[in-house]
């Protein structure tokens, strides 16, 4: 098999990279030229457009920043659709909302060509290692036909639903993760203004109840070492929030706990640069309890 990839990030470049060194042939499009060069020393191809890589390869991969950049490298006038032909496949990795990724489906489907949306979860040390966790909406036999190009890349590959709906869940499992990252950092910040040692914290309450991901990987690793160097900014962590509770809202139903939340992350991510590590959210909670977690 063989794929072509807009978006070499720090997602992206990965992603890719596994290809490669399992064998796919991989074309890569990115505005980005050390990341594409970078590939290419691997064994990618590069191309000078979208249109062009549409062109030479039938399965595409977009796992961009965001919505408008998807729709960018789809419409613009070397964009995909010019470049598609029969038997071609958008694969939309990027964190995006589910209504628009619905609407570019529509048009996709309208030209006869497919589309699924597939974003990922499991962050860059799982892209890394091929171990992410795929959510898949679209019609089945094409999740079918390209589960085996997935499980190069992941351990974890569901078909979730219809299209939009690997979206949809990869929003609400985002809105999850950075509620329990809050809560999280509220506890720690207290136990240190009363006196306890946050690693002795963590031990206890990654062998207890209140152990999470944030508890048990981005604590030690990212805040309690002063790293902050996660790979996820705090401008894609608010975006997938900000998609979360717009579905709330679509839906007119209140979401108490999580729009807490989101109106702290709100206040990191207008505090200064928002393309910092999205783990720099604790810093707001230790500025209110006069403390810092380490």
């Amino acid at each position: 098999m063989k794929v072509g990839i807009i978006g070499i990030g720090n997602m992206g470049y990965e992603i890719a990279r596994n290809f490669l060194e399992k064998g796919v042939g991989v074309g890569v499009f990115d505005i980005n030229e050390e990341a594409t060069t970078n590939l290419e020393k691997l064994g990618a191809k590069i191309l000078s457009s979208p249109e062009q890589l549409a062109i030479n390869y039938s399965f595409i991969i977009t796992i961009v920043p965001n919505v408008n950049i998807v729709k960018s490298v789809l419409l613009a006038e070397d964009g995909l659709l010019k470049g598609f032909h029969k038997g071609s496949m958008l694969i939309e990795m990027t964190s995006s909302d589910p209504a628009v990724t619905k609407e570019l489906a529509s048009i996709v489907t309208g030209k006869g060509y497919r589309m699924i949306d597939a974003p990922v979860s499991g962050g860059v040390s799982k892209a890394t290692n091929g171990t992410l966790t795929i959510m898949v909406g679209g019609e089945k036999r094409n999740f079918d036909e390209v589960k085996p190009l997935f499980e190069y890349i992941g351990e974890n590959v569901v078909h979730v639903g219809d299209i939009g709906a690997g979206h949809t869940i990869k929003a609400l499992n985002n809105m999850i993760s950075a509620t329990t990252l809050a809560v999280t950092g509220e506890a720690l910040a207290l136990g240190k203004k009363l006196g306890l040692d946050p690693t002795k914290m963590l031990e206890v309450i990654n062998s207890s109840t209140g152990r999470s991901l944030s508890s048990e990987q981005k604590f030690p690793n990212q805040i309690v070492s002063r790293k902050f160097k996660g790979g996820f900014t705090l401008d894609l962590m608010v975006k997938d929030l900000t998609i979360a509770i717009g579905l709330a809202d679509n839906e007119r139903v209140p979401m108490q706990v999580s729009g807490a939340a989101y109106q702290l992350w709100k206040e990191a991510w207008g505090r200064g640069n928002p393309n910092l590590d999205h783990t720099t959210m604790v810093k707001v909670i230790e500025d209110n309890m006069d403390v810092e977690i380490k």
